[in-house]
């Protein structure tokens, strides 16, 4: 446990360099926007890219593990539609707990944790588990989102949302590249591109994800019942699916991990579009963020 801690803490703290630069108004929330999207458009696919393009691949596997991605998130939004409704929550309100349920913070805040204890093995699985969470937030999650904002979403519009997703092309082109067996033989001038972009992921990212910690916690009783619901469900739901399925290894630290993960950032992007509590968003997303960093060196130990 004390080797984890040490190799968590410089994680952890990078988070808290980048509140600390949000609170200095050194980040502020445009600028978080930006780096967001830097990240999620350069750094996250370079990783996840260069991973899966040079890792040890079973389809089948990688199959299962995008399923179990998919499948929690599903569970997690009936339970927090139920939640909601015991509730008595207005709408926007609702709205913004249920999305809360559909979107996993994956890539920003657990691949740099993978990263460094796993390796490009570890990656490879954890991009297979965000590939089921990423398609399912970018087309289901849009269409509630939507729905709760008194919008009907398009087939068109979600098309264009799962289309536009720079890691489902990642996920792709890693699995394309090495199936292909070119994995091991990518032309130097395009590694020495991807690796000083796969190595930046970690502080672009960490930074990034503190940078959105609000230390203000407005709606906080529909906050925490969507932290609850996404961190200590999910976490129980997939420990049912690492048993039910008799996960081990990489696989297993994958599904048990990556279920137990904070609410995406995303939902405070579709709370935006689609007029949700964008008080709600903020609050569930950041105590999620807290949550999860003093539990995730306990999740690698048990995993």
């Amino acid at each position: 446990m004390r080797v984890i801690l040490a190799q968590s803490l410089p994680i952890a703290m990078l988070v808290v360099l980048g509140f600390a630069l949000r609170q200095a108004r050194v980040i502020d929330s445009g600028l978080g926007q930006g780096l967001a999207r830097l990240t999620l458009y350069t750094t996250l696919p370079a990783v996840i890219f260069l991973s899966l393009a040079r890792a040890r691949l079973e389809v089948g596997r990688l199959s299962m593990l995008a399923l179990c991605g998919a499948s929690i998130p599903l569970v997690l939004h009936r339970v927090a539609i139920a939640v909601s409704r015991w509730m008595g929550l207005e709408r926007k309100v609702a709205g913004a707990l249920v999305v809360g349920s559909l979107v996993t913070n994956i890539g920003f805040f657990l691949l740099p944790f993978f990263q460094t204890f796993y390796g490009p093995e570890g990656v490879s699985r954890l991009a297979a588990f965000d590939l089921g969470n990423s398609l399912l937030a970018a087309s289901y999650g849009y269409y509630v989102a939507a729905h709760y904002g008194g919008r009907v979403a398009g087939g068109r519009a979600i098309l264009l949302h799962i289309l536009g997703a720079p890691l489902l092309w990642a996920n792709l082109a890693g699995i394309g590249v090495n199936l292909l067996g070119l994995g091991q033989a990518l032309p130097e001038v395009l590694a020495k591109v991807l690796e000083p972009l796969a190595a930046a992921n970690t502080p672009l990212a960490m930074l990034t994800l503190g940078s959105f910690i609000e230390p203000h916690l407005k709606g906080w009783r529909p906050a925490i019942a969507a932290v609850a619901i996404r961190v200590g469900l999910g976490f129980a739901l997939g420990q049912l699916l690492v048993w039910g399925l008799g996960l081990r290894g990489l696989e297993r630290a994958a599904v048990g991990m990556g279920a137990a993960m904070p609410i995406g950032t995303v939902a405070m992007v579709y709370a935006a579009l689609e007029g949700l509590d964008l008080g709600v968003a903020a609050g569930a997303i950041s105590l999620s963020i807290v949550v999860a960093l003093l539990i995730t060196p306990f999740l690698l130990r048990m995993c």
